[in-house]
């Protein structure tokens, strides 16, 4: 349930809040559910397209970065309880 709320907070903190606050709450999500960092930077970045702006796109290597992060966390969580 938590999950599913924190995407779909995720996702309509790109319409609504500021950038800093959607990075936050795309990492946030991302701990939660790992694909859906790489996932809500590329809307990001198909939503805030602007031809010429940026050679890089920040939004997804963002999300990539946080999916990456969630997976390590999420790998390291699980062999710690197990143990």
């Amino acid at each position: 349930m938590i999950r599913g709320v924190a995407l779909v907070l995720s996702v309509l903190s790109l319409f609504i809040f500021p950038h800093s606050v959607s990075a936050v709450l795309i990492l946030a999500s991302a701990l939660l559910l790992p694909f859906s960092g790489l996932a809500l930077g590329l809307i990001a970045e198909a939503l805030y397209f602007s031809p010429g702006a940026h050679f890089l796109p920040v939004w997804a290597l963002f999300g990539a970065l946080a999916t990456s992060a969630a997976l390590l966390v999420h790998r390291f969580v699980k062999t710690r309880i197990i143990e």
